[in-house]
C-alpha cells in the first residue's frame, strides 16, 4: 500500500507506523529553514523526504531497523539523495548538530508493544520519550536551530511546553488540529 503527500509517494509497511493526521499536519508546518535536518523517528520517511526538498542534507532515524530501510527505498524511489537512515533509539548513533530537528514522537501512555509499538508507545504517562528528547536535543542543534515537535492533547501540552522551557526554550505553537478524540499541537522550540 502505498502512501501519497504532495509529490512523495511512500511505501508503507505493516511494522512502520504509516503517515496519517500527525504525519501532514508537522509536514505541512516545517515553515522556512536551511542547513542541516534531523528527522527523529522517521518512520516512512515523510518527514526527512518533505525537509530534503529543501535542506541541504538530512539524517533520519528510527529505533525500527525496518523503518530505517523503508525510509530508504521511499528516499531511493522518489529520487532524493541528499537524505542517510540510521537505526537510532533517541540521539544514540547521531552525531553533528543540526539547524532543525524534527520529532513526530510516540505519545500514547503505553508500555512498548513490538517494533510497530515503539511508534505510538510514550511510556507509562506517555511523555517519558518526549522528556528524554528534549532532555538532550540541546546538544544536537545549532545556535540559531529549532525543534518542530507534534504533541497531543493527550500528553498535557502545558507540561511539555513546560519541560521545554525548563531546558532552556522558547516556544510557540505554530499549528493545530483537532481529530477524533485529541487536538495536535506543531510546538516550535529555540534555544534561548
Amino acid at each position: 500500500m502505498a502512501v501519497y503527500y504532495g509529490e512523495l509517494e511512500l511505501d508503507a509497511h505493516e511494522n512502520v507506523y504509516a503517515p496519517a493526521e500527525d504525519s501532514f499536519l508537522l509536514a505541512d508546518n516545517l515553515g522556512e529553514f536551511k542547513g542541516c535536518v534531523l528527522d527523529m523517528g522517521t518512520g516512512t520517511g515523510i518527514q526527512a523526504l518533505t525537509a530534503a526538498k529543501r535542506a541541504e542534507h538530512v539524517v533520519g532515524v528510527d529505533v525500527n531497523p525496518e523503518a530505517v530501510e523503508l525510509a530508504r527505498r521511499n528516499a531511493e524511489s522518489n529520487d532524493i539523495d541528499n537524505a542517510d537512515f540510521m537505526v537510532s533509539n533517541l540521539f544514540s548513533n547521531v552525531e553533528g548538530r543540526f539547524d532543525l530537528i524534527i520529532f513526530n514522537p510516540p505519545y500514547l501512555a503505553a508500555e512498548d508493544a513490538g517494533e510497530l509499538g515503539k511508534a505510538w508507545s510514550g511510556g507509562t504517562t506517555g511523555v517519558e520519550v518526549i522528556n528524554r528528547f528534549i532532555e538532550e536535543a540541546g546538544e544536537y542543534l545549532t545556535p540559531e536551530g529549532r525543534i518542530m515537535l507534534l504533541v497531543s492533547s493527550i500528553n498535557r501540552l502545558g507540561k511539555v511546553k513546560e519541560k521545554l522551557a525548563d531546558c532552556g526554550y522558547d516556544v510557540e505553537i505554530t499549528a493545530k488540529e483537532k481529530i477524533f478524540f485529541e487536538e495536535l499541537y506543531v510546538l516550535s522550540a529555540f534555544k534561548r
